[in-house]
C-alpha cells in the first residue's frame, strides 16, 4: 500500500498503522467502529491498551494526511464519528475506486455494443495495478481483502481477454490465456476462452486437449465434471460448429505502404513444442522500449527449427499488421545467401522500386531500417549461417521483431531470447507419427510406433519421413518398418522419401566443416554410444586436451555434436550413425582402430590409477598391459570412486565393443575395474559383457585373457548368487591359471573358489582353498592379496566354529598387513574380521568396538558390502549385550543399505536380526513378520543354516549358528 501527495510519496508508518488506514479506505467513507479497527489490526487477541494504541495510529495518520492542519482544528479527512472513525478521500484519489469505476463503465459500454471502448477501459483499469494489493499490511481483514481484490482483478482480466478474443485477437490471447489457466487451473471461464482461442487459431487438437485436461483436473481436485458452458463448447468443437469461426478483423489502414505476407504455410500436423512455442511467442510479443525482440532457435539439422519458427510466427502475426518477411538464408548448404541481396528483396517486398534501392550493402541496410521505422513487421530469418549474416537483416525499430533459426549457436548475436529446439520425447514423436499416418492403422501398433520413435531417436524429420512412407504404402505395417530400421548399417539409408532425406540434411552440416572438424566428427562416432569426457575425446582424436576442447566446442556450436554438461560430449543417435558411415568411407582401417586404441589406452591407465589407490600394494596394476597414456590421476580414493560411479557403464559398453578385436585389452580393462565394481556393486552389468569377452578370448585362443576374464565373471556370478555358474567359470579360471607365472591372478582365483566352496557348503573346501590362496599370494609377493585371503580364511574358521586365540592372532596379522600397505579400506575390513573372532570367543563388547571401528574407517566411500555387514554385526553384538533397542536401530540401517544395493542376502540377515530385537522388546507379531520375510529369501537363496535358525524362532529355537558372512568380496 502506497500514497502520494503530488509527486512525493507519503510515509504511512508501521504495518499496523497501515492496516488502520487500509480498513478506513476500503470502507469508502463509511464509518468503522473501534472494535472493527482493533479486530482488523490484532485479530481475536489484541494487546492490553489496544484502543489507546489505535488512537495513536489515528493521530499519526491525521498528521500525514493533513500536514498543515492546526491541532485545534478538527480533521476534515479522517474524522471521528460515534464509536469510531471515517475517512473522506476526495473523488479519484483512491486507485481502487478508479479501477472499479472503469470496470463498471466498461461493462456499460459492452452492453451497448462498444466492445472496442470496453476493452480500452479495462486495459486502462488493469494498467493501474502494481503488485499484490495491500502488500505488507497485516491482519485477517487485510488478508480477506487481498483475496477479494485479487478476484476483482482476475475477473476484469478475464473480461478483457474475452473482449480480445471477440475482437479477433484470439491468436495473440493464447500465450496470456495459457499463463492464466496454469495459474488458476480451476477457473473454467479461462479454460473456455483458451479452448476457443486455440480453435480459432487452427489449433483444434490443442483446444480439445485443454478440455480433457480441464476435465481431469476438476475431477481430480473437486470430483465434478466441467460446467455446461465448457461441455457445450467441447461438443461444438467436435462438430466444427461454423458459428465458432473467428470474426472478421478490421484491417488497420496502411496508407500506400505494401503489406508483405511471406510466411510459409503452417503445418496442419504440427505436434508438441508447447513450451518452446510459448517462449518464442512471448519473446516476440514482449517488446521493451525501443529494443527489437529477437528469438533465436538453434538445434541440429532436421530438429524442426523452421517448422517451429513458422508456427510461432503465424501465432503472433496479428501483432504485426504491417506484414511478415521471410527468407531462407541457406546457411547450412555452402551457398549461403548474401545479406545485401536479401535486403534488396525485402525492400521490394516493402514497396520500394528497383531504382530506389542503393547499391552498397550499408545503404541498403539503412534504407531497410528507415522503411520499417514506425511499422509493425515480423521478420523470419531461416537457416542462418552466423551472426554476421543476420545483423544487417534485423529491424531497427521497437515495433518490429525477428525470428532467427540456425544450426549454429549464434553466440555473437547479443540480446536475443535463445530457444534450443531438441529432438522429441518418445511420446511426442509417436504423436507426430500417428497424426501423419492417421486412421485405424495406428490403433493396434502403438508399441511398434513407440519403437519407431526410439529407433529414430525422436528426430522429427526422421519420424516424418517414416510416417510419410507408410502413409503412401497402405499394405506395409509399422512392425515391418521396425524390422527395417533395426539394422544400424541400413537405418540412415531407410530414412528418405522423395525430396526428404535425413542423410541429405546431415550432409549439409557436414559439408560446412573444415578438415580438422570433419576428422573429429568422424572419429568421435566410433566408440560405443554414450557421452565422452573431454579427456576421453582427446584420446580418441590423439590430440592434447587444450587442442581438442575448442575443436569439440566448435562442433557443438554448429549443431554437429551435443554437450549435455561441461566437458561432456555426445552424438544424437542418427547423427552418430551418419558420422560412422563417413568414417567407414573416409578413414583408413588403421585410423579407425587407432581411435579406439587411444581410448582403451586412456581407460586402462586411468583404471590402473584407481586400482592403486583403492588397493594399495596390490600387484595387479603391474601385471596389466602397458599404456602410453598416463591416465587420469586422482587425489584420493573419493575421486577414484567418483570416476568409477560415472564411467563404469560407458567403460563396459566400450569393452563389449572392442572385445572381438582385442580380447586381451578388454579383459585387462575389466580386471583393472575390479575394485570399482566392488565399491559400486554393479555386478549384474558386468556379467553379460564378461561373457562376451570370454567368448572372444576363446575364439582368439588367448588363454591369458580368458583366465583373467573368467576370474572376474566367476566373482560377479558369485556376488549375484548364481553359485553353480560361478563355480563352473571359476573352475575354468583355476585350470587356466594353474602353473602359470600369473601368480597374483591365480591367488585371486583361489580366493574366489574358496568363498564359493563355503557358500556352496563344501565341507572344508573353503578353508583349504583359502590357505592355498594365501600361499600363492606369498609366492607372488602380493601382500594385499595375502591380507584379503587371510580374511577369508578367518571367515571360514569362524563359520566352522574353529575360533581360538591363534585365530585372533591371525586376524591381528591381517590388520598389520593392511596398516603396512596403507590400505584405508583394508584396515576397516580387518577390524571387521577381528570383531568376528572376538564374537566367536564370547567377547561381544570388544567385538562391538571393532565393528564400530570398521564403520568409522569406511566413511562415506567405503565398500557397501563391508558397511552393510558391519551394521548387521553391530546389531548382533548389541543383542548379545542385552540392548535390543540399539540392535534394532543398527538392523534398520542395514536393511535400508541392503535394499539400496539390491543385496538380498544382507537384507535377509538384517531382517532376521531385527526380528530377534523386536521379539526381545515384546513386539511379537512384528518380529514374526520379519522372520517370515527373511525366511522366504533364505529359502530362495539356499541359505540353509539361516533358514533352520529362523524356523526355530518361529517354532522351537535351535542353537544360533554363526551365519555365512554376507560380506564376501570377490577379490
Amino acid at each position: 500500500m502506497q500514497a502520494w501527495r503530488g509527486e512525493q510519496p507519503m510515509a504511512l508508518g508501521s504495518p499496523q498503522q497501515r492496516a488502520v488506514l487500509a480498513l478506513l479506505l476500503l470502507k469508502q467513507g463509511r464509518p468503522a467502529s473501534v472494535d472493527e479497527l482493533v479486530d482488523a489490526v490484532w485479530g481475536q487477541e489484541p494487546p492490553p491498551g489496544a484502543v489507546s494504541v489505535l488512537r495513536t495510529y489515528v493521530s499519526r495518520l491525521r498528521a500525514v494526511l493533513e500536514p498543515g492542519r492546526s491541532k485545534n482544528r478538527p480533521s476534515g479527512v479522517l474524522v471521528s464519528v460515534a464509536g469510531g472513525y471515517a475517512l473522506h478521500a476526495p473523488e479519484g484519489t483512491l486507485d481502487l475506486s478508479v479501477f472499479e469505476s472503469r470496470v463498471h463503465e466498461a461493462k456499460r459500454l459492452r452492453a451497448r455494443g462498444d466492445h472496442q471502448g470496453a476493452r480500452e477501459l479495462l486495459r486502462r483499469a488493469l494498467d493501474a495495478w502494481n503488485g499484490a494489493p495491500l502488500a505488507g499490511v497485516p491482519g485477517a481483514f487485510a488478508e480477506a481483502e487481498r483475496t477479494r481484490l485479487a478476484e476483482l482483478r482476475l475477473g476484469a482480466t478475464e473480461t478483457r481477454v474475452e473482449l480480445d478474443v471477440e475482437l479477433g485477437g484470439h491468436s495473440d490471447a493464447v500465450p496470456e490465456l495459457i499463463a492464466l489457466a496454469t495459474a488458476h487451473p480451476l477457473r473454467e471461464r479461462l479454460r473456455l476462452l483458451l479452448m476457443l482461442s486455440l480453435y480459432r487459431s487452427d489449433r483444434q487438437a490443442e483446444a480439445l486437449a485443454v478440455y480433457h485436461d480441464t476435465r481431469r483436473t476438476l475431477i481430480a481436485e473437486l470430483g465434478i465434471e466441467p460446467g455446461p458452458a465448457v461441455r457445450d463448447l467441447h461438443r461444438r468443437l467436435l462438430a466444427a460448429d461454423p458459428a465458432l469461426a473467428a470474426p472478421d478483423r478490421a484491417a488497420e489502414p496502411l496508407g500506400s505502404a505494401v503489406r508483405p505476407a511471406q510466411l510459409p504455410g503452417d503445418l496442419s500436423d504440427f505436434t508438441g513444442r508447447e513450451a518452446e512455442t510459448a517462449r518464442v511467442t512471448a519473446a516476440l510479443s514482449g517488446a521493451v522500449g525501443t529494443a527489437v525482440p529477437v528469438a533465436v532457435l538453434t538445434g541440429m539439422g532436421g530438429a524442426g527449427k523452421t517448422v517451429l519458427a513458422v508456427h510461432a510466427a503465424h501465432a503472433v502475426s496479428g501483432r504485426f499488421p504491417d506484414g511478415q518477411l521471410y527468407v531462407d538464408l541457406r546457411g547450412a548448404d555452402g551457398s549461403s545467401a548474401d545479406p545485401s541481396a536479401v535486403l534488396a528483396g525485402f525492400l521490394r517486398a516493402l514497396g520500394e522500386k528497383d531504382q530506389g534501392i542503393p547499391d552498397s550493402p550499408e545503404e541498403r541496410a539503412a534504407l531497410y531500417r528507415s522503411v520499417l521505422a514506425g511499422r509493425r513487421v515480423l521478420v523470419v530469418l531461416d537457416n542462418a549461417r552466423d551472426a554476421e549474416q543476420v545483423r544487417p537483416l534485423l529491424p531497427g525499430s521497437g515495433g518490429c521483431a525477428a525470428v532467427v533459426t540456425s544450426r549454429s549457436a549464434l553466440a555473437a548475436l547479443s540480446g536475443a531470447t535463445r530457444v534450443v529446439v531438441d529432438v522429441f520425447r518418445p511420446q511426442v514423436a509417436a504423436a507426430l507419427f500417428t497424426r501423419i499416418l492417421g486412421g485405424p492403422r495406428t490403433e493396434h501398433e502403438r508399441l511398434a510406433i513407440l519403437r519407431v520413435a526410439d529407433l529414430c531417436g525422436g528426430h522429427p524429420l526422421a519420424v516424418r519421413i517414416v510416417a510419410s512412407r507408410l502413409a503412401v504404402r497402405p499394405d506395409w505395417t509399422v512392425t515391418d518398418t521396425v524390422d527395417q530400421l533395426k539394422d544400424e548399417r541400413r537405418r540412415i539409408g531407410e530414412l528418405r522419401i522423395q525430396g526428404l532425406a535425413v542423410e541429405a540434411c546431415f550432409r549439409l552440416g557436414y559439408g560446412e566443416l573444415d578438415p580438422e572438424q570433419a576428422r573429429a566428427f568422424r572419429l568421435l562416432s566410433l566408440p560405443a554410444p554414450g557421452p565422452l569426457t573431454l579427456v576421453e575425446a582427446a584420446a580418441v582424436l590423439g590430440r592434447p586436451q587444450e587442442v581438442a576442447e575448442p575443436l569439440l566446442e566448435s562442433l557443438v556450436d554448429v549443431g554437429m555434436l551435443e554437450s549435455p554438461a561441461r566437458r561432456r560430449y555426445r552424438f544424437h543417435d542418427l547423427l552418430r550413425l551418419f558420422a560412422r558411415h563417413r568414417a567407414q568411407e573416409e578413414e583408413s582401417a588403421d585410423a579407425r582402430q587407432g581411435a579406439l586404441t587411444g581410448l582403451l589406452d586412456l581407460l586402462l591407465a586411468t583404471a590402473r590409477n584407481a586400482y592403486g589407490l583403492l588397493r594399495p600394494g596390490h600387484r595387479v596394476p603391474l601385471s596389466l598391459l602397458p599404456t602410453e597414456h598416463p591416465g587420469v590421476r586422482f587425489a584420493d580414493e573419493g575421486e577414484a570412486c567418483a570416476w568409477g560411479a560415472g564411467r563404469l557403464s560407458p567403460a563396459l559398453e566400450f569393452v563389449a565393443q572392442i572385445a572381438p578385436a582385442d580380447p586381451a585389452g578388454a579383459a585387462d580393462l575389466v580386471l583393472a575395474l575390479d575394485p570399482l565394481f566392488m565399491v559400486e556393486h554393479r555386478w549384474s552389468e558386468l556379467i553379460p559383457v564378461a561373457r562376451a569377452v570370454v567368448a572372444a578370448a576363446r575364439r582368439a585362443g588367448d588363454r591369458r585373457a580368458e583366465r583373467r576374464i573368467c576370474y572376474m565373471l566367476g566373482g560377479a556370478l558369485m556376488q549375484v548368487e548364481e553359485l553353480q555358474s560361478a563355480h563352473e567359470v571359476t573352475s575354468v579360471a583355476m585350470e587356466l591359471s594353474e602353473g602359470t607365472e600369473d601368480h597374483t591372478v591365480h591367488a585371486m582365483v583361489l580366493n574366489v573358489a574358496g568363498l564359493l566352496a563355503a557358500k556352496r557348503g563344501v565341507e572344508g573346501g573353503g578353508l583349504d582353498l583359502g590357505l592355498r590362496a594365501v600361499a600363492e599370494a606369498r609366492v607372488a609377493q602380493d601382500r594385499s592379496v595375502e591380507a584379503l585371503a587371510l580374511g577369508n580364511v578367518i571367515l571360514e574358521c569362524v563359520r566352522l566354529g574353529q575360533v581360538d586365540e591363534l585365530l585372533l592372532d591371525t586376524a591381528l596379522r591381517q590388520l598389520d598387513l593392511y596398516e603396512t600397505l596403507g590400505d584405508h579400506h583394508g584396515r576397516a575390513y580387518a577390524h571387521y574380521r577381528i570383531g568376528q573372532v572376538l564374537r566367536g570367543l564370547g567377547r561381544p563388547a570388544e567385538a562391538l568396538s571393532q565393528f564400530e571401528e570398521c564403520l568409522e574407517r569406511l566413511g562415506p566411500n567405503g565398500h557397501l558390502f563391508v558397511r552393510c555387514a558391519a551394521l548387521i554385526r553391530c546389531a548382533g553384538a548389541y543383542l548379545s549385550l542385552g540392548e535390543p533397542q540399539s540392535a534394532a536401530r543398527y538392523a534398520e540401517r542395514a536393511i535400508a543399505l541392503a535394499r539400496e544395493m539390491n543385496f538380498e542376502r544382507g537384507e535377509a540377515h538384517a531382517t532376521q536380526t531385527l526380528g530377534d530385537a523386536l521379539d526381545l522388546v515384546g513386539h511379537v507379531a512384528w518380529a514374526r513378520a520379519c522372520w517370515e520375510r527373511s525366511l522366504a529369501v533364505c529359502l530362495r537363496l539356499g541359505m540353509a543354516d539361516e533358514a533352520a535358525y529362523i524356523r526355530g524362532r518361529l517354532g522351537p529355537p535351535p542353537a544360533l549358528p554363526d551365519p555365512v558372512d554376507p560380506c564376501r568380496p570377490s577379490s
